[in-house]
């Protein structure tokens, strides 16, 4: 969830973004469900607005604030005000992409208002608005914001984010670069010159055993149909969310865990593009439909983006490189092989070398990755060997 700050951060920190699970009592949480709904009313209404009239982002403000239903008034005033703003900003981007905004649904899994920082005291969003009314968090609160805060329910779950300074620690990473090759069967395969990595091997199938339960969820809560079953169709659901949030849990985990290991291992990473969308529409796609879930399960793109940012922190490097026929190429000879199949192993039929699928792909991105940015990103060169050398001059 990205964060809009207005303060200037110092050379030696940096700003990153806390997320709190908070648990509001039931009169709590309908105010909150009811703040939201009012922030959702007023965006739903400036998109309604922008879609017919061009007019201005403060105008808009003013023409959306004067007619509002009084539920909608009772509610603070920033959360509908920041509302009308991001669909001023929505609808400004989808204009310039040649696309248009849709419009926020109350079915929305994830949902959020963002207050200004004032609004938030004594440990809580509007004291006044909510006086008598209490939460319990997973840590503690800050008295009060320095930056904007967040207030969401994402299926189900209450959290609240906003912005943090935290000072840069300065690490020696060894300089060591590696290339990775993203997979089903192991989420990444990696090469640095010396050994493989192979990282998340098998957790796939720990996943598939909880979709498979997901899917028999589902299955049964839209065979209980009737009033009768009204319960038990509510039931169902809310176990199936509860799998759903588990099974992104896991992932997310996965995730950071080798994002933080790879980052504190090596200086440079060599990550190829990974067009999971083109290669599972079915217009395009020569995988099964398993394979299709478990690249979408793992998530390969959410990964990318984890891992930038720990490289941030860090002081290293993600590299973005193209991985055309290196898992068909011949890591000994250089013969591209026209079809592989589904083995596991690959084996070459002109030079006889054998070696693991996985391993032979990454292997190929590693060298594919040295020949195209071998001068270097930062002054130095990155030898066969993943030892950096500083280049001359």
């Amino acid at each position: 969830m990205s964060l809009v700050v207005d303060s200037t951060v110092s050379e030696n920190t940096s700003l990153l973004s806390k997320k709190i699970r908070v648990y509001p009592e039931t009169q709590l949480k309908l105010k909150w469900r009811t703040w939201i709904n009012a922030a959702r009313w007023c965006y739903n209404k400036a998109i309604a607005i922008l879609k017919s009239t061009k007019i201005g982002k403060y105008d808009l403000r003013k023409k959306v604030m004067s007619d509002v239903p009084q539920w909608v008034g009772n509610t603070p005033y920033s959360p509908r005000e920041y509302a009308i703003f991001q669909a001023f900003e929505a609808h400004k981007a989808a204009k310039k992409a040649g696309g248009f905004t849709k419009f926020r649904k109350y079915s929305d899994p994830v949902q959020s208002v963002r207050f200004n920082k004032v609004n938030f005291r004594k440990g809580t969003f509007s004291p006044k608005d909510t006086k008598g009314l209490s939460f319990y968090t997973s840590e503690p609160l800050p008295e009060k914001m320095t930056h904007d805060p967040i207030l969401s329910i994402d299926r189900g779950r209450w959290l609240i984010s906003f912005a943090i300074e935290e000072k840069v620690e300065v690490r020696s990473v060894p300089q060591r670069a590696i290339a990775l090759d993203p997979g089903v069967r192991t989420f990444l395969t990696g090469f640095d010159g010396q050994k493989f990595v192979d990282l998340g091997v098998g957790d796939i199938g720990r996943i598939y055993r909880l979709c498979s339960y997901l899917d028999d969820l589902i299955s049964r809560a839209a065979l209980a149909k009737g009033s009768s079953n009204k319960r038990k169709r509510f039931k169902l659901r809310k176990a199936a969310q509860r799998i759903r949030v588990k099974i992104r849990n896991l992932i997310n985990e996965a995730h950071k865990k080798i994002s933080c290991y790879l980052t504190s291992e090596y200086q440079v990473i060599y990550l190829p593009k990974f067009e999971t969308s083109q290669m599972v529409s079915k217009s395009k796609r020569k995988i099964r439909s398993k394979t299709v879930r478990a690249m979408m399960n793992w998530a390969h793109y959410r990964f990318k983006m984890t891992l930038k940012h720990q490289a941030a922190k860090r002081g290293c490097f993600v590299v973005d490189v193209t991985e055309e026929y290196t898992s068909k190429t011949c890591t000994k000879c250089g013969h591209v092989h026209s079809k592989l199949g589904g083995s596991k192993k690959f084996a070459c039929s002109e030079c006889g070398h054998t070696l693991d699928r996985d391993h032979n792909g990454a292997f190929g991105i590693f060298l594919k990755a040295l020949r195209d940015t071998s001068s270097s990103i930062t002054g130095v060169l990155y030898t066969a060997s993943g030892v950096c050398h500083e280049l001359p001059g």
